[in-house]
């Protein structure tokens, strides 16, 4: 009889360290997925607000009109400046 007890105890032991570890292991499991859920949470809110292809597509063509736009005023001032350095030429000298 004492040696039923003695083997029914080491059963109960390591069937209560077994289950121990095996919740231990859940647990940190359960621990990383809330890590991972709160990372793609984050992920998801950072990547809502970057600009899509088309967005960016749409920048780049005006931008290539602002480029044309200001080329054409860059040609169209550099005759008036040069008219400025005359006229300005013309006043120191005369003076």
């Amino acid at each position: 009889m004492t040696f039923s007890f003695e083997a029914m105890r080491w059963i109960v032991v390591t069937a209560i360290g077994i289950y121990a570890w095996f919740i231990g292991r859940q647990s940190a499991s359960g621990a990383e997925l809330l890590e991972l859920r709160t990372r793609l949470t984050t992920l998801e809110a950072q990547m809502a607000q970057v600009p899509s292809q088309a967005q960016l597509h749409e920048l780049v063509a005006t931008v290539e009109r602002l480029r044309g736009g200001i080329e054409t005023v860059a040609a169209r001032i550099e005759p008036l400046g040069r008219s400025v350095d005359r006229v300005e030429s013309y006043l120191l000298n005369k003076k």
